[in-house]
């Protein structure tokens, strides 16, 4: 292999450094940028950055409990014969005052994090202040300000708050500090109904969501004390919610059809504006719809869009365009970071827009110095947001004019949208077929070569919303085809197209980061891209690109990491495994657990078969080692007990394996004999007492 380090390094040593110069680079980069954006707009908020009281947690901080000076704490030996009593109690108490300065420090911060939540929606952020934050034994009191704060705010932000700790669920926050920050908003409901009178009705929401998320047991709600009138009626709610007809799907709607508007009805809605405004030319309504919408964090679709419009409109329709940006940016409805990002968005489609409006360069520079005219943009802001239009133009200019190229390629006989959508039927085939050889020949016979990057960011892109398993046969293609059709130029460029669009592929998948470095450090691993492949890239991107710069990171630290070129060719776990296979991998897995009795060895086995969907399966299979040895019974038990807990199978497939066993008892007890059902009973015993299992329908 090209890049094999030491160690188990996949990278060598020359090859980290430069990824780490490169990086270092680029982030100084976009530290100037940074500034010179804050510098033309208004700060929203300061959150961290300074010396914590007495040297408490968090990265980059000065001060340690070792920290020597006034703020040294003495040392007290009760052999001393100077010792006295009084001032071991001072220092006792000043060890209280700490924790307690501590801890409600450590509340301000985590409100800051909710409050820049609900307005930016940014999960990646939330997970980047917490992380710096530290303090993993303090999570419960983020969830309990996320739910209280949620109490005060509208349907929109409770749905975002839902959608947040399911996302950070055992990832960021593990179930015990879930679980404890909702007990401490269920314990202090009687204080919370004198400020949010409907604040019963709402918890039992949250709870019943959360049950219904796998974020939190069925069981919680035994745990929901009744000894008063208010407790009470939370408890009857809750069970209501969940025990009525169709409660999983009343519950997942509970805060109204508009709470989590999808990405596609906030651009359909933002484009029905524009087309109003360019009717009426009424600014102030525009601007009321804008705010009705509540996606603050989604304003850069509607500067895409206008500029899009503005593109291709005349002088007249061009200026009304302009003025309505000017105004909504004026007001602060539209930040100065959102109109940013919104021209990024436009500068880093300049290729494709190339290709299909041979007149895009002349028409986008032309709204820029409109803009600029309208002083819209400043000199800083439009070097900040339209710093590499040129080096897109540039490449879309030589591509087209490439005689290797795409235009050559479509004067063979195939437009480009005609290529996409052959090439897109053909990777949705091979997800059914698996076909890598039919594929190729499809291939073939379209006869454009100079197109092949298209099918290399289609099939990426194609599988980023479906499982592993498509995510494995597109890595098994992409191998597949760059042996005798694909070159390394084709996949570089392909994947070039991918890191540009990181940005807009994350509004439609979250864990797109994840998911690229993912494939990116598979096409290293399987030799398609060269390693320096990270480093090129990266000094091409813009600086502002830091979803795509958040990919290369990622995946070099994954090839630098022991190990990693393993990891990364088995990076789609099961994804690509039959059922029969996947069956056979959970017994195996559950025989070596009855023998060694390692329960952690069992769950990690689990969790990289990465099939959570069909953890019931794995369930059954171990309900049936107890059947078939009763000896087994105990350490089963205890097995289901850590995986309910550490949340690697949830409620839901837990459930659904019990009940598997349960519809076809008399059949089991025929396999396994006639004390199957009394160690089937006995198990679910267990499970209910603890609390880790509810069988209820």
């Amino acid at each position: 292999m090209e890049g094999t380090g030491t160690s188990g390094s996949f990278l060598n040593e020359q090859q980290r450094n430069a990824l780490d110069a490169a990086l270092k680079a680029k982030a100084a980069e976009n530290a100037i940028l940074t500034r010179a954006i804050q510098k033309s707009a208004v700060s929203k908020s300061s959150r961290g950055g300074g010396s914590k009281k007495d040297g408490g947690s968090g990265k980059f901080t000065w001060g340690s409990i070792f920290t020597n000076g006034d703020h040294a704490e003495r040392i007290l030996d009760r052999n001393d014969p100077n010792y006295d009593s009084d001032e071991e109690r001072v220092v006792v108490l000043k060890q209280q005052d700490h924790v307690r300065d501590r801890v409600l420090e450590y509340k301000s911060e985590v409100a800051n994090i909710v409050e820049e939540y609900f307005s930016s929606g940014d999960v990646q952020e939330v997970v980047a202040s917490l992380d710096d934050l530290g303090s993993m034994d303090m999570l419960h009191y983020f969830v309990k300000r996320l739910l209280v704060l949620a109490f005060d705010r509208n349907d929109r932000e409770r749905e975002m708050a839902c959608m947040l700790l399911n996302s950070l669920y055992a990832e960021a926050i593990p179930p015990e500090q879930v679980r404890k920050g909702f007990m401490s908003v269920i314990e202090g409901i009687e204080d919370t109904v004198l400020d949010v009178p409907d604040a019963t009705e709402l918890l039992s929401i949250f709870i019943a969501r959360a049950v219904v998320d796998d974020v939190l047991p069925p069981a919680i709600i035994s745990k929901i004390p009744d000894s008063t009138p208010i407790s009470a009626q939370l408890k009857a709610k809750a069970e209501a919610l969940l025990h009525s007809r169709h409660s999983a799907e009343k519950v997942l709607r509970a805060w109204g059809p508009g709470a989590s508007m999808k990405h596609q009805d906030a651009k359909d809605s933002m484009q029905k504006l524009l087309i109003e405004y360019c009717s009426s030319f009424d600014m102030e309504e525009a601007a009321r719809c804008l705010r009705s919408l509540s996606v603050p964090f989604f304003h850069h679709e509607l500067v895409k869009q206008s500029v899009h419009l503005a593109m291709s409109s005349k002088a007249d329709g061009r200026e009304a365009v302009i003025a309505l940006l000017d105004r909504l940016c004026s007001s602060g409805e539209i930040s100065q970071s959102q109109l940013v990002k919104g021209l990024r968005r436009v500068v880093d489609t300049a290729q494709d827009m190339c290709l299909d409006n041979p007149a895009a360069k002349v028409q986008l520079e032309e709204v820029l110095q409109d803009m600029k005219a309208a002083k819209l943009l400043d000199e800083e802001t439009a070097a900040v947001a339209v710093a590499f239009p040129s080096d897109h133009f540039d490449v879309a200019s030589s591509t087209s004019n490439s005689s290797n190229g795409s235009n050559a390629a479509m004067a063979g006989g195939h437009s480009l949208s005609a290529f996409k959508a052959a090439s897109a039927a053909a990777i949705l085939e091979y997800f059914d077929s698996s076909d890598a050889d039919e594929v190729e020949r499809r291939l073939l016979e379209l006869g454009d070569p100079g197109l092949l990057h298209i099918m290399v960011k289609q099939a990426v892109v194609l599988s980023l919303d479906r499982k592993d398993r498509e995510r494995e046969l597109v890595s098994v293609l992409l191998c597949h085809v760059s042996v005798r059709l694909l070159s390394r130029d084709q996949v570089s460029m392909g994947m070039t197209r991918l890191l540009v669009a990181t940005d807009n592929l994350l509004l439609d998948c979250p864990d797109a980061v994840r998911l690229l470095s993912l494939f990116l450090g598979r096409a290293i691993v399987d030799e398609i891209l060269p390693p320096s492949f990270l480093t090129h890239v990266l000094r091409s991107l813009p600086a502002t690109s830091l979803g795509a710069i958040s990919v290369i990171r990622s995946a070099g630290a994954m090839l630098s990491a022991r190990h990693g070129a393993e990891r990364l060719a088995g990076c789609w776990k099961g994804g690509a495994l039959s059922l029969d296979q996947i069956k056979e991998r959970i017994k195996g897995a559950l025989a070596e657990y009855v023998s060694s009795r390692g329960v952690s060895e069992a769950s990690r086995c689990l969790s990289e078969l990465g099939v959570p969907s069909y953890h019931h399966e794995a369930v059954k299979q171990a309900l049936e080692l107890a059947f078939e040895n009763v000896s087994h019974t105990e350490c089963v038990t205890a097995l289901l007990h850590s995986w309910s807990d550490s949340g690697v199978v949830n409620s839901t497939q837990m459930t659904k394996g019990f009940l598997r066993i349960k519809d076809r008892l008399d059949e089991e007890a025929l396999d396994f004999g006639p004390l199957t059902e009394k160690t089937f009973l006995s198990i679910v015993k267990t499970g209910t007492m603890t609390g880790w299992l509810s069988l209820e329908s």
